[in-house]
């Protein structure tokens, strides 16, 4: 394999690549950073060009609609990828000079297409150079869900979810804190260390600390590389998690000797801190369909140092006859648009039908999961989205439908929410990847 230096030129191929295969965007800058030998500045213009262009895919493709006679369609995939990264540079990224960016896109189109196609990526990026202040949205007035869509790079779909539950000036807002860079957060493993052991260990190193908003165990961290290299993480000392996918384990008011199932564990995230808040003592089954995944929990447990944890291959959807435990977490498979800053490939990849499908998912794994939890027992649903279908319609369709349970009160000092039983965390209001928690008991009387 060709060892490529070009920044661009492996953005333009990781960008077709993520449009032609199902592979997590993720996954394939993992993989190119890897077999690529780029500087370190050259590695942060290739990760802030894929996941950028991701992220305001729709975006690119609205404006260079409005510059190209030809339908974007009948554009061959990795000219368009060309000519959406060098829009991307000459809209969103003023450290590039416009002229380095069109330039770049012109060489790049040599390579990667004939005479014909150079020539048309220099005139659509030269008009859109000479542009850039006439470009114009659909009307917010006569068009809202258009202009959001459009403006902020959204599909539409999940806009309409959007305007329906918080409407026009809430998902502006939400869009926009969605368009902002993630933040990496820690969880400090308190197992072995303490929070400022750690954020000394890391400072050391020249990264920024800060504390996490809600958990005494979460640190904010940057820059993201460096942690990711950090010793540290490779020892134990922490595990990357979202502050708002902590407070998960805290949902379920965990004391040490618990017995916990943990429907849906992989990669372990929630389940290793849900140990750590046990300090190790008792008991947590951690379930997944995948055994390849179930490693990832294993693999996980050992490096923080954790016991108490046995993983089973299991089908969370139908019984699997399990005696009755004090604490049951479903943190469910779903949409994930809460974490659209750090997957911005969601947006393209994901659809209202595969939302569908989830819930049908989402509802069978709760009502099973029902049927574990003893009597007095905390029962905890969880999704990585913000979505009504998939969250609150589904507490709604649950307490409904299982007459042994009610609404459990979280912790009064979790993020503010108009409901005591369940929370949605959201990026513009708490500053965290969306997310979405309900807790419920299982009444006395029950067996």
């Amino acid at each position: 394999m060709r060892k490529i230096t070009n920044p661009r030129e492996l953005a333009v191929i990781s960008l077709t690549e993520l449009e032609k295969t199902g592979t997590f965007l993720n996954e394939i800058v993992d993989f190119y950073l890897t077999q690529n030998n780029l500087s370190v500045l050259d590695r942060g213009l290739f990760t802030e060009l894929v996941y950028g262009t991701t992220r305001m895919y729709h975006n690119l493709n609205y404006i260079l609609e409005s510059f190209s006679k030809r339908p974007l369609r009948k554009i061959k995939p990795v000219i368009l990828n060309n000519l959406r990264l060098g829009v991307y540079q000459l809209l969103y990224l003023d450290k590039i000079p416009p002229s380095a960016a069109v330039n770049e896109a012109v060489k790049l189109a040599r390579l990667f297409g004939h005479e014909g196609e150079v020539k048309f990526t220099n005139g659509i990026l030269r008009q859109v150079a000479r542009n850039l202040s006439k470009i114009d949205y659909p009307s917010l007035q006569s068009d809202p869900l258009l202009h959001v869509s459009t403006k902020y790079s959204f599909p539409i779909w999940i806009i309409e979810l959007w305007l329906e539950r918080w409407g026009i000036e809430e998902t502006i807002k939400l869009c926009r804190a969605m368009n902002e860079p993630p933040e990496m957060h820690i969880r400090v493993n308190t197992l072995k260390y303490d929070r400022q052991e750690v954020a000394d260990y890391l400072e050391k190193q020249g990264i920024k600390v800060e504390q996490g908003r809600y958990l005494p165990e979460i640190l904010r961290v940057s820059p993201a590389s460096q942690v990711l290299e950090s010793s540290g993480l490779r020892h134990g000392m922490f595990y990357i998690q979202d502050e708002s996918s902590a407070l998960v384990a805290h949902a379920l008011n965990i004391e040490p000797g618990n017995s916990i199932y943990d429907l849906c564990s992989a990669p372990g995230g929630k389940t290793t801190h849900m140990a750590q808040l046990m300090d190790n003592r008792g008991k947590i089954v951690a379930f997944d369909l995948s055994l390849e995944r179930l490693k990832l929990v294993d693999e996980n447990a050992q490096r923080l140092g954790i016991t108490i944890i046995e993983t089973r291959r299991g089908d969370a959807t139908v019984d699997l006859n399990l005696p009755r435990a004090q604490r049951v977490l479903v943190d469910a498979p779903c949409s994930g648009l809460g974490t659209m800053r750090h997957r911005p490939d969601i947006r393209i990849k994901k659809s209202l039908e595969e939302v569908k499908q989830l819930v049908s998912i989402q509802k069978k794994i709760l009502s099973t999961a029902a049927n574990y939890v003893a009597c007095g027992g905390l029962l905890v649903y969880s999704t990585c989205t913000i979505n009504k279908l998939e969250n609150e319609d589904i507490v709604d369709w649950f307490l409904e439908n299982n007459h042994l349970f009610e609404s459990s009160p979280l912790p009064e000092w979790f993020p503010n929410g108009e409901l005591p039983g369940q929370r949605t965390i959201l990026p513009h209001l708490h500053s965290l990847d969306g997310f979405f928690i309900a807790s419920f008991k299982k009444v006395n009387f029950a067996n």
